[in-house]
């Protein structure tokens, strides 16, 4: 069972609740350009590609500065984490992007968000079994989302270059206004368990 001085000892684990507040931001912004294609305002093509870049390297660089701030509370990490983090969310990405330029070229793109959530949820089920528990049942949360995200979707109402408003409200709630609680708990029960 992981401990709140374990957690903040592991490198890849340390961060990860004020990290959550940072990538609920990035999750929610990144579907501005796709609501705003649906109310029939889509974004130039080069900016619709380079916003999502943008945001995800805005969002890389305020999990370094929180790992920081993490490091100055807790201290230097543990050499060895409890678990290789590439080793999980690398897969994840190359899977997670190579299907989203799949379904960018050949549709529907409607489901790259229950696609991701999906995704993202099962890396967390994979690391929540490296001893945070907390991650397995917020995994399933995301995975399960995905799938109704998915069931959602009508593709024959929808053309295959646009996402799925219903899709999106199921990304905005459980990629976006879920994390900011997760990551609440998250810290209070690891990072600043003497709070409670």
């Amino acid at each position: 069972m992981m401990t709140a001085d374990d957690f903040r000892k592991d490198k890849y684990l340390r961060a990860t609740g004020y990290n959550f507040y940072v990538w609920a931001a990035v999750n929610v912004l990144i579907t501005w350009p796709l609501y705003s294609a649906l109310a029939g305002n889509p974004w130039p093509d080069w900016l619709a590609g380079l916003y999502p870049f943008g945001l995800i390297g805005t969002g890389i660089f305020f999990s370094v500065l929180n790992d920081n701030r993490v490091q100055k509370m807790c201290g230097d990490p543990n050499p060895t984490p409890l678990v290789e983090a590439g080793t999980i969310w690398g897969p994840i990405f190359l899977i997670g992007f190579i299907l989203t330029g799949v379904f960018v070229v050949r549709g529907p793109a409607a489901y790259i968000q229950p696609l991701w959530l999906c995704l993202v949820g099962a890396a967390y089920l994979m690391w929540g079994n490296f001893g945070v528990p907390e991650f397995r049942w917020f995994g399933w949360m995301l995975v399960i989302a995905g799938g109704i995200g998915g069931l959602s979707i009508r593709p024959a109402d929808i053309p295959s270059h646009l996402a799925s408003s219903s899709a999106l409200a199921v990304w905005v709630a459980f990629m976006g206004a879920l994390w900011v609680p997760f990551g609440a708990y998250i810290n209070r029960k690891y990072v600043h368990p003497s709070a409670r």
